[in-house]
């Protein structure tokens, strides 16, 4: 039976991205068949897929980054930089929510190991005017993988982010903090912040350019 991850994250450029790369591939590495998908993306430039969230999901997986694979993981593509639910609207391509639960439920058909589900944004992204990402992993009933970054304000975007998760019984597999650009102490001392505030939950830093760190424990 597949099992479906949602990497969601407190914000947007966290690092979710890098984060579903890199589980991928240690996945992978371990013999495990895994698909990934990023449903919506914002900021998507058809001249330059490689560089895209998709684009890098894709390289990963072993698939060329062009505009028909773009169009398997990523149905729901924007060019400008926007929320979701305003660059859907101001496009005239909205996003249906039944459709797009619908499609992430196709996603399982070939019975991979783990099909992982990167979010547009947090986990509070509205969708539409209606629903948000958090309601797409409560339909979905998915495990989270919330990625957080070590900015100024993190611990609070992250204990706010893990309460709307478990007021709606999402299954948390653990916290990835990633260092941001401008992190605003030691790394290791936001770990053990974290560590002694959320005792109850894995918790793995990964720092910038980090390749090593196993992610895949936190899963399987």
């Amino acid at each position: 039976m597949t099992q479906v991850i949602f990497i969601g994250a407190t914000g947007t450029d966290i690092g979710k991205t890098y984060v579903t790369c890199l589980l991928l591939r240690q996945l992978q590495e371990q013999g495990y068949k895994v698909r990934a998908i990023k449903p919506v993306i914002s900021g998507f430039d058809e001249d330059n897929i490689a560089d895209s969230d998709t684009g890098r999901l894709l390289t990963t997986m072993g698939l060329t980054p062009d505009l028909a694979n773009a169009e398997k993981i990523s149905p729901w593509r924007y060019k400008d930089p926007l929320p979701p639910h305003l660059v859907a609207l101001q496009t005239a391509r909205p996003i249906v929510f039944d459709r797009l639960v619908q499609y992430c439920q196709q996603q399982t058909a070939e019975n991979p190991d783990f099909l992982l589900i990167e979010g547009a944004g947090g986990i509070m992204t509205p969708l539409d005017y209606d629903h948000t990402t958090l309601d797409l992993m409560a339909h979905l009933d998915c495990a989270c993988l919330l990625v957080a970054g070590s900015y100024l304000g993190t611990i609070s975007h992250s204990l706010t982010a893990l309460t709307c998760l478990r007021q709606r019984d999402i299954d948390i597999k653990g916290l990835v903090i990633c260092q941001s650009p401008q992190d605003y102490t030691d790394f290791d001392m936001i770990r053990q912040d974290f560590t002694k505030i959320i005792p109850d939950l894995p918790i793995t830093t990964i720092g910038r350019h980090d390749q090593t760190t196993d992610l895949s424990t936190l899963v399987i």
